[in-house]
């Protein structure tokens, strides 16, 4: 249950020049200058027969800063917490659990929000429910229990605009979720926001709008999904056309000097899916060139690297989330292409032994619980569910498509029933490592987030795992 705010009050302000909040919705913001309050009140006094409740805010604005927002009750001025907000970005909920007493005090007096520390204001999504797509969740809000199971309650969140994520590799991979779940009228409902009169409404990672175009190699994974749905869509060859042109004098398609990881997800795959459909072997064969060039140059050392620069150096190394993002790539790509005949069985193999030597690779440091950490050769840098949950879909999707490795579905199943346990009440997945904008720094931290994304790549491997 949701009990929503009904009056915001916070000081007048502008949007930073340059920036934007997405799909007309409304923000308002917390001052940094360590004095200013901004008030949130409720109306109505019905809670709360419940134990606990979480107050939550959604990020309206990219956040290049670590935040800390101070939680005040507003005629006491007792503090009831504080909300750890750190290089968050767009559609990202922060939530501060309260006992009964607190969020009692906290209803009847109305609670105050004030930045003790960041140095730009922090936006948060407003509004009503009744005039546009926003979801209840996105809004200022006290969370109390749920009475049904939180698996069930993810479906309920997962199948809705409650898991939208900015457009690129974060929505990317809700959008696959959706699709392998069935849920394609929620899938439908997610492209619209993004899609309008056949063109892109939307902005990049920094808040900016980027309408028109593709920002990066991350901002093409939803190709992959649109292609799916309406392959003659015409920003499918608007995406291919981007790809190419960002096409090195090797073939490497990246962003730069940077080849990641995540290209084996955000770009061989949304070519295989393209070639798939078309019957295309040119978009196949350079699908594939992406995959061969990454086996290539981001291993070292019996090590997978996120990033390698043209000047030879290499980051993250063994971060988990390259490892999903590289394994998905892999065993989509396969899937799409395996029966088409548009590569030769050669480089179909090659696909499918890079599959499993990955694999092979990071199942050395998979928990008992069937989880792997942010980076999976360190123990201490803790457990995180997006990369558990990417790698172990692969997994699934690997036996789906006839490829057996260790215990297959079995133990996908095994890393799912582990993930359930990082859901909230009301299903939204938590012990996510935060996007790495911050570098290796904040990932090595132990932080973690509530993540759609991670809702997505669950929703992946829950599919998967009751695939028949």
């Amino acid at each position: 249950m949701y009990v929503i705010t009904n009056d915001i009050k916070s000081p007048s302000l502008d949007l930073p020049v340059g920036q934007r909040v997405p799909f007309d919705w409304k923000a308002k913001p917390v001052l940094p200058d360590g004095v200013t309050i901004t008030e949130l009140h409720w109306h109505s006094q019905e809670l709360l027969e419940t134990d606990h409740a979480r107050l939550r805010i959604t990020v309206a604005v990219d956040v290049r800063e670590n935040k800390r927002i101070e939680v005040i009750a507003l005629r006491t001025r007792n503090v009831l917490g504080t909300l750890d907000i750190r290089f968050a970005h767009v559609f990202q909920i922060f939530e501060l659990p309260l006992g009964l007493n607190e969020a009692l005090i906290a209803v009847r007096e109305g609670i105050g929000l004030r930045m003790i520390e960041g140095e730009a204001p922090l936006w948060f999504f407003t509004g009503d429910l009744a005039t546009g797509s926003i979801e209840p969740v996105h809004l200022p809000h006290f969370m109390i229990g749920d009475a049904k199971d939180p698996l069930e309650s993810f479906k309920d969140r997962f199948n809705s605009l409650a898991s939208i994520q900015p457009f690129g590799w974060m929505e990317g991979c809700v959008l696959d979720g959706l699709l392998d779940s069935g849920f394609i009228p929620t899938a439908r409902q997610h492209l619209e926001l993004f899609v309008k009169n056949n063109e892109l409404t939307y902005e990049d990672p920094r808040s900016r709008p980027s309408d028109g175009c593709f920002y990066g190699i991350e901002s093409t994974l939803p190709i992959a999904m649109l292609t799916k749905l309406d392959p003659a869509h015409s920003l499918v060859d608007r995406a291919v056309q981007f790809m190419k042109e960002h096409t090195d004098r090797q073939g490497i398609i990246k962003d730069g000097d940077t080849l990641s990881a995540e290209g084996s997800y955000t770009i061989a795959y949304p070519l295989s899916v393209i070639a798939a459909h078309r019957g295309d072997r040119e978009l196949a064969r350079l699908a594939f060139k992406q995959l061969e060039l990454r086996r290539a140059l981001l291993w070292e050392g019996g090590a997978l690297y996120l990033r390698r620069q043209d000047d030879g150096t290499r980051s993250f190394r063994n971060w988990g989330r390259a490892y999903a993002w590289h394994l998905l790539g892999l065993i989509r790509t396969l899937e799409q292409l395996k029966d088409k005949e548009l590569l030769s069985n050669h480089q179909l193999k090659l696909i499918e032994d890079e599959y499993r030597v990955t694999l092979r690779q990071v199942y050395e440091f998979r928990s008992a619980r069937g989880l792997w950490s942010c980076f999976v050769d360190q123990e201490e840098s803790g457990v995180d569910t997006s990369a558990s949950a990417g790698i172990a879909a692969s997994l699934a999707i690997a036996d789906r498509i006839g490829i057996r490795l260790f215990n297959g579905k079995a133990d996908a199943a095994h890393t799912a029933a582990s993930l359930c346990r990082y859901l909230t009440p009301d299903g939204l997945m938590t012990g996510t490592a935060q996007s790495n904008k911050n570098g290796e720094e904040l990932q090595r931290s132990g932080y973690r987030v509530i993540s759609q994304m991670a809702m997505g790549l669950l929703g992946q491997l829950s599919a998967a795992v009751s695939d028949e």
